[in-house]
């Protein structure tokens, strides 16, 4: 990718309004991570569900915070943060739930910059988690770059079937 398109990435705070957006990122993302990897159905279910418009709508309009990356006005990755949902949270620990960019704008700096929006959206909390699947090497060494440590395996549903998935966490600096 040439230095200019990543010099044109603006990260802006996304809002309700931009759910359509958010979602076409996560299922773009998603589907050229896992295809061929997760059975098709599964991805497809998983999609129509947890990126759906009016899913993230609904997390966003509940308190859920997002951060949009675009370059010349096109989406082309985001960050939610949420409460946490993982058995190995504790008290003042916040989620970044999704984190997603375009395969074409990865290296590009796009996604530290989404992680920077995202984690100076998290002050307050003690730490930030994560899941990720436990086979997805470039995610991992990317968090791991960022101070994350594994905490915790669980269970993650994709579309009805069941995938492990390891929690990492990062202390957060309390301001």
């Amino acid at each position: 990718m040439s230095d200019s398109l990543a010099n044109r990435a603006v990260i802006r705070t996304a809002g309700v309004a931009d759910a359509g957006r958010l979602s076409l990122i996560a299922n773009a993302s998603f589907l050229e991570t896992f295809a061929g990897m997760i059975a098709g159905d599964a991805l497809v279910a998983h999609c129509e569900t947890q990126h759906a418009p009016a899913y993230l709508a609904r997390l966003l309009d509940a308190g859920a915070r997002a951060w949009l990356a675009e370059v010349d006005d096109a989406p082309v990755g985001y960050a939610l943060l949420n409460r946490p949902e993982l058995d190995a949270a504790r008290d003042g620990d916040i989620e970044l739930k999704k984190i997603y960019l375009l395969s074409r704008f990865h290296g590009s700096g796009i996604a530290r910059e989404l992680f920077d929006a995202a984690k100076a959206g998290a002050r307050g909390h003690q730490r930030l988690l994560l899941g990720v699947k436990d086979d997805n090497r470039r995610a991992i060494a990317f968090y791991t770059k960022q101070g994350f440590r594994k905490i915790a395996t669980r269970r993650f549903d994709v579309g009805g079937t069941l995938y492990d998935d390891v929690v990492l966490a990062r202390e957060l600096d309390r301001d």
